[in-house]
This record gives C-alpha cells, sequence and structure tokens, in this order.
C-alpha cells in the first residue's frame, strides 16, 4: 500500500488512532485544520499519517462525531511495520475497523495499491509502455493518457506514464522508482539496483471494494493486486484485420509480468438511494409531469391564482438528503467548484 484514506462517520480521531492504527495519541501533534467540505476543526499528525477530527457539532450531528484518516507513502510503511512486527497485515487492518464500527459507518476514499518489479531485467521499461499508449495498444477502463518527464542525469531521463483520470474509480501509474529514489537520497543507480513500480489507484467505491477483498484475504495482497491488473488493463499486439481491439492478443511482456494469475473482479454494489433514483422518482413518480404542465399553464398565461414554477424554485432547499447525494455526484465528476452552492441551499445549514 501506498496510499490509504478512509472516512470513519461515528468515530473520534482518538478512537481511530488507539484502536485502528493501535498507536498511543499522545505522540500526534494536535492543531487546528479544517478540510474543505467538512466540519473537521483539528488534525492530528506524526510522521506521514494524518487524522482529521473534532467535527462542528450540530442538529446532526451533536456529539461531533466523525474523522478522516490519511495515510501516504511513508505513513503506509511505518504502519506496515508495525503490522508485520506483530504477524499482522493492512487486511487485518481493515478487519478491525468492520469489527470497531461496523458495516456503512466507514468508507475509503482512495487506495494506491503498488507493485514492484526489482529485477536486474525488468519485465518491461517504462519506455515500452509509453510507446504503447502512443501507438493506443492497450485495453483499459480508460483511454486517456498522458506522460511525465524529467532529468535525471546527462544521458537520461525519469519517466512516468498516467493511464485513466486521477479522480475515476481506477487508473493506474508506471514509473522509475529506482530513478525517483536515486533523486531523493544521492544515491547511484548501481546502489539502489533496478526498480520497477506500478501503481493503481482506486478511489471510493472501488477502493473500498477492493479493501473488503483484502479483509477476506488478509495474506494474499500479492495476488489480488495483480488480479486486479489483469482484470482491469491489458498492453497487446496490434492485429490490423481485427477492428474489435479486445481481441487482440496480450503483448509478451504483460503475460510474463502478470503470470498464471486469477482475475479479480471488484464486487461494487448499486449506491442505494443514490441521484438515480432521484431520477427514477421524478420520471416514474409524476413529479416531471405535474411540473410539466404548470410550465404548460404558464407559458399560455393561464395559472389565475396559481404561482409561476420559477418561484416555487427561488424559494426551495435541498434536504440534507438530497445535498449529500448531489454532493457525492458533483465529486464523481470531478466538479466539485459547485459543492459549495449546493451547501448555500441546503436547509439548516
Amino acid at each position: 500500500m501506498d496510499y490509504i484514506s478512509i472516512v470513519f462517520d461515528t468515530a473520534t480521531a482518538e478512537d481511530v488512532i488507539r484502536h485502528i492504527l493501535c498507536l498511543p495519541t499522545d505522540i500526534f501533534n494536535v492543531y487546528p485544520a479544517t478540510v474543505k467540505f467538512k466540519t473537521y476543526q483539528a488534525r492530528w499528525e506524526i510522521g506521514d499519517i494524518y487524522v482529521s477530527g473534532n467535527a462542528k457539532k450540530t442538529e446532526d450531528n451533536p456529539q461531533g462525531l466523525g474523522c478522516y484518516l490519511v495515510m501516504t507513502g511513508r505513513g503506509c510503511d511505518d504502519i506496515f511495520r508495525i503490522l508485520d512486527e506483530n504477524g499482522l497485515t493492512f487486511g487485518d487492518m481493515f478487519e478491525r475497523c468492520e469489527r470497531r464500527y461496523g458495516t456503512g459507518n466507514y468508507h475509503f476514499t482512495r487506495l494506491d495499491v503498488a507493485i514492484d518489479d526489482r529485477n536486474e531485467t525488468p519485465f518491461f521499461t517504462i519506455e515500452q509502455i509509453k510507446k504503447k499508449c502512443e501507438k493506443e495498444e492497450f485495453v483499459s477502463n480508460s483511454e486517456d493518457y498522458h506522460f511525465d518527464e524529467s532529468k535525471f542525469d546527462d544521458f537520461n531521463t525519469a519517466k512516468t506514464v498516467y493511464i485513466g483520470a486521477g479522480k475515476s474509480g481506477l487508473s493506474y501509474r508506471f514509473y522509475d522508482k529506482d530513478k525517483e529514489v536515486c533523486g531523493k537520497y544521492n544515491r547511484t543507480l548501481d546502489e539502489v539496483g533496478s526498480w520497477k513500480r506500478t501503481e493503481m489507484q482506486l478511489r471510493d467505491e472501488k477502493a473500498h471494494a477492493f479493501a473488503m477483498a483484502f479483509q477476506e484475504r488478509p495474506l494474499e495482497i500479492g495476488e489480488l493486486a495483480f488480479g486486479l491488473l489483469a482484470d482491469n488493463l491489458r498492453f497487446v499486439v496490434a492485429n490490423r484485420n481485427e477492428s474489435n481491439k479486445s481481441r487482440w492478443k496480450t503483448c509478451r511482456f504483460w503475460q510474463r509480468f502478470l503470470g498464471a494469475v486469477e482475475l479479480l473482479k471488484l464486487h461494487v454494489p448499486t449506491p442505494h438511494n443514490s441521484l438515480e433514483e432521484t431520477q427514477q422518482w421524478l420520471t416514474e413518480g409524476g413529479v416531471i409531469s405535474a411540473v410539466k404542465g404548470f410550465y404548460f399553464l404558464e407559458s399560455h398565461d393561464a395559472l389565475g391564482g396559481l404561482e409561476r414554477v420559477g418561484d416555487m424554485v427561488d424559494r426551495a432547499r435541498y434536504s440534507t438528503s438530497l445535498s449529500s447525494k448531489l454532493t457525492a455526484h458533483l465529486q464523481r465528476i470531478d466538479r466539485t467548484e459547485l459543492i459549495p452552492y449546493v451547501q448555500y441551499d441546503t436547509k439548516n445549514r
């Protein structure tokens, strides 16, 4: 794991630190801090481990419950070492969340899963991945890709290939980890050795689904990671006689890298009471046809003593339930700049 973030709806920051991270709270620095679109007022921090909490008390949350755990690269490494010393894995830690807080009271918002190739001769180079993308010789949940390249020395560059949008449910990164380590710690390539990293970034429902799979199989992170990768991304050999790219053969280096892995199909349940269901209620429940009727009367100057739809809309405020659905929808489509307007028009804001 290279990045973990979890939202706990019914826990305090201190409880998560003690019972999920299994760390004493007094080793953390605590200071005032906020998180965009949340009511947290304080942050607990040690190294690259952060817990935001002390939520504002409101009518809907009179006890000020809720917190947000984030662990970046080194933070994940630190917790991994603590778990490993006790014969445990992140899967066991995720199971603690379920056992202590129960289903539906917490959810993962992001997981970064890393696969490292430390072979002297790697299965593939980042340049090979780049060329496959440029030729569009890959099959994925997303056709988007871009590259990042920085100077490493007088003769070489450090490359990163991105496939998929960073805000999407699943995206990928391939990069020269060896060159990154050399740059950070002033070491040579000979000292570090060949090191190519493949990362999968999972968000929201997919992150939570993968965490639940890992919870059930806490000793099988490698199999789960390769299985997820195999089910969602293939680099292929072009066949100009076949227009359907999904029928192109998997290229040799990708076959060798994945091996005989079992595909992992994530079970992502359909969200209940979503905006899609609200839309269905609007159309099937007769609301839209009623609005259409009012617009018909208005357009023909036949409202009589009835109100204009626009006037009723101007006075309307979102319920907290609808506000939550709208906010989640805007986050999913990467339109978070609209969220403050939703919050402004929400009842009891």
